[in-house]
């Protein structure tokens, strides 16, 4: 599911717009995507899968809930079906990307796109805009994990299983994929640590 915030005059950029809490959470009137759409942007607020509608309720209290996140069974099961959660929300990212560059919303599509994701979803996001560099124009990430070598030398963790893909640090690291897809277009805000404390 997702929700399509289309302003009267649109300026030809689109937003995806993606949170870890819902594609309801910043869509408030008054809110941030209320305040894209005023400068018009036309914005996609999108859920990828084990967020928001998509999230299987009855698990909140599953076995881990507290310290491994709400989805853990989902990851797990991904783990055991040999696939990463990470990488299976960075599909949902791609296809959201596909639909905004169409012109399903509007008559044209847009002349830039830019992605703004929200914590959890902030690791896909990042994954998705590496693996189609011209997909975005511009990414911001807000509350993203600086690193998974940080998980690892971290002493405790809090809700960290759907940002990790096993074996990953043998190749690359999250700093790496900015790098890649280039620092002038990624922002960095509000960086947290493995606990979800704001990075100091």
């Amino acid at each position: 599911p997702a929700l399509a915030f289309v302003p009267r005059k649109a300026n030809g950029r689109a937003v995806l717009y993606l949170h870890d809490a819902g594609m309801k959470h910043d869509a408030a009137p008054g809110g941030p995507i209320d305040a894209l759409v005023d400068q018009g942007c036309v914005v996609l607020a999108a859920e990828l899968r084990g967020i928001g509608e998509t999230e299987t309720g009855f698990r909140r209290r599953a076995y881990g809930a507290g310290r491994f996140g709400r989805d853990l069974l989902e990851v797990l099961t991904a783990y055991l079906m040999g696939k990463n959660y990470v990488g299976m929300r960075t599909d949902d990212v791609t296809a959201w990307a596909r639909y905004l560059q169409s012109s399903a919303l509007t008559n044209e599509a847009p002349s830039d796109i830019r992605l703004i994701a929200h914590g959890k979803v902030a690791v896909p996001a990042l994954h998705a805009a590496a693996l189609d560099g011209k997909a975005f124009d511009e990414i911001t990430l807000h509350k993203m994990i600086p690193s998974w070598e940080a998980i690892v030398a971290a002493e405790e963790t809090f809700d960290q299983p759907a940002n990790v893909v096993h074996g990953a640090l043998k190749h690359y690291d999250l700093p790496d994929l900015v790098e890649f897809v280039g620092k002038d277009k990624v922002r960095l805000v509000d960086a947290v640590d493995v606990m979800g404390r704001p990075v100091r």
